[in-house]
């Protein structure tokens, strides 16, 4: 049975924490791209990554990020994953996993830091619907 999740539209929202970027001094893997989107407006706080962390923040066991990878992977529902990165453009994927295959995940929205900016993607039908509003005018 598929679950079928809502995402707000924050389309029209930019975020940024130039402090947090310029204490650690930028962005020197995946994991600190996650821990600075996790701040966001635009991180779920319900989501298998955040459970993770709970799990492991006062213990020392903070996982690496391969490890945490691996974990979210046998766990089933809402995650985020960087799935693509260019520095200084990192390409982050909010998507709802139904099953152990690490392919077997269904997108649910897409976000995108470019420097310190963290902006949500728009979706191809809103795309599409804004072209086809504008070409009639």
């Amino acid at each position: 049975m598929q679950r079928l999740v809502a995402t707000e539209d924050l389309t029209s929202v930019e975020w940024r924490d130039t402090h947090w970027i310029e204490r650690v001094g930028g962005f020197q893997n995946q994991q600190m791209v996650l821990d600075y989107f996790a701040m966001s407006p635009f991180w779920d706080r319900q989501c298998n990554n955040q459970v993770l962390s709970m799990q492991t923040q006062y213990n020392d066991l903070r996982q690496p990020y391969e490890a945490t990878v691996e974990a979210l992977r046998k766990m089933i529902g809402i995650e985020f994953a960087v799935v693509h990165e260019q520095p200084p453009v990192w390409v982050i994927q909010k998507r709802y996993r139904r099953g152990l295959s690490p392919d077997d995940v269904n997108p649910i929205a897409t976000y995108y830091i470019t420097g310190a900016n963290v902006y949500q993607s728009p979706t191809i039908y809103s795309v599409i619907a804004n072209r086809l509003v504008n070409r009639r005018k």
